[in-house]
């Protein structure tokens, strides 16, 4: 595809109304909730509450995560993706209000609502919404855009505004812009269609993960590669700690991470939209792999940063991938069911590995990079097992 083609491609596909105006609502909550969303353990402790109870706290969302994660999509299927999106915004209003009394008790009470329930709600409504687009692959890259863009936006300037004090006012801010962002979705995105029961969603959910072996390997493949993550805070313990780089550097690294994941979807979108398949994603998530056999082999700070921008675009192109085979496997009628199921699986999993990790990497950081990339091995492996098989005919 010819580089004229591709810019119109991308020029008609930012001009779709429909979707403008879904990643734009999603935008601006992003926006506001990125003002918050690495402070809350720190305005926590200037509520007096203390470390071992922050703890407990997001021990409690992770655990009401994994019970609510599969009913709540089951909802979602039932009231559709436009209801899901809606809802969760006009909920999250009387929350921040909640928050910005500085009451500990109310704070704590309403962050977990929001973590626990008003999140999974939202994402999973998100998801149905790109899934069900003509080309989820497209849909995602000028979600990013606009997401990424302004989440980048609202880390540095919610930072920069909790600097000087935690106030009201900015909970205040947050909730209308959360309001805005349910009108937004409530006026211009459209109605569902194919809602079915809450009882039937599940049935079916767990039918087609028992008898459909593509999703099945789509499960087994997402389970394995979650961890080709360099976000995680091991890195940046090792980091900052073991490689003794400047904590300003790294937060460079990750900051222009944010802004490379606006643009790079959205190209990529166009690019691989008829190349999205588990054979594609398996040649990424071995790139991915082998990054993560490369970077405990190098302190030059400078292949490291060459390492950490070819992981970034490996990551939007599987994003992409991911997304559009994700919308092949899925049925349109429960998504958010099935993207529950997936999640969930993938989240109890995180639970081990993170364990895992954590003790390879008081042994020594090498062991859980390692780790990691056998793991993106062992899921190219799965794939290509299920080719063997005939699984992928």
């Amino acid at each position: 595809m010819g580089l004229k083609q591709t810019l119109k491609e991308i020029y008609y596909i930012v001009a779709d109304k429909r979707l403008l105006y879904f990643s734009l609502s999603l935008g601006i909550s992003t926006f506001a909730y990125s003002l918050l969303t690495y402070y809350f353990p720190i305005i926590m402790t200037n509520l007096d509450i203390t470390t071992f109870t922050i703890g407990i706290i997001y021990s409690i969302i992770s655990f009401l995560y994994v019970v609510f994660n599969i009913p709540l999509g089951a909802i979602v299927d039932k009231i559709g993706s436009k209801n899901a999106v809606t809802l969760s915004a006009l909920m999250a209003v009387p929350l921040f209000l909640l928050m910005g009394t500085l009451n500990p008790l109310l704070f704590i009470i309403s962050l977990v609502i929001f973590e626990s329930v008003i999140r999974i709600v939202n994402s999973l409504g998100a998801h149905r919404f790109m899934l069900n687009y003509t080309n989820a692959g497209k849909a995602f890259g000028v979600f990013s855009l606009i997401t990424s863009i302004l989440a980048a936006i609202g880390i540095m300037l919610g930072g920069y505004l909790l600097q000087h004090s935690v106030s009201t006012l900015l909970f205040t801010i947050i909730a209308v812009l959360f309001g805005i962002s349910g009108i937004i979705r409530f006026l211009e995105l459209p109605k569902d269609e194919n809602k079915v029961e809450v009882k039937r969603s599940l049935r079916l959910g767990f039918k087609y993960l028992k008898e459909d072996k593509k999703l099945l390997l789509y499960l087994l493949v997402s389970i394995l590669s979650s961890g080709l993550s360099l976000e995680t805070y091991y890195v940046t313990i090792y980091f900052v700690k073991d490689l003794l780089l400047p904590l300003t550097f790294v937060g460079v690294l990750y900051s222009s991470y944010a802004l490379i994941m606006a643009f790079l979807p959205l190209l990529f979108s166009v690019i691989l939209s008829k190349r999205s398949n588990f054979k594609n994603l398996s040649i990424l998530i071995f790139s991915n792999s082998v990054i993560f056999f490369l970077v405990p082999l190098f302190t030059n700070v400078y292949i490291l940063f060459l390492l950490f921008y070819a992981w970034t675009v490996i990551v939007a192109m599987e994003s992409i991938v991911d997304y559009n085979v994700a919308q092949s496997v899925t049925k349109p009628e429960i998504r958010g069911t099935q993207v529950a199921l997936i999640s969930t699986f993938v989240r109890i999993f995180s639970v081990f590995y993170n364990a895992i990790v954590g003790l390879l990497f008081q042994i020594t950081p090498l062991y859980s990079f390692y780790f990691t990339g056998f793991l993106g091995i062992l899921a190219i492996f799965t794939i290509k097992f299920a080719e063997f098989i005939g699984v992928l005919k």
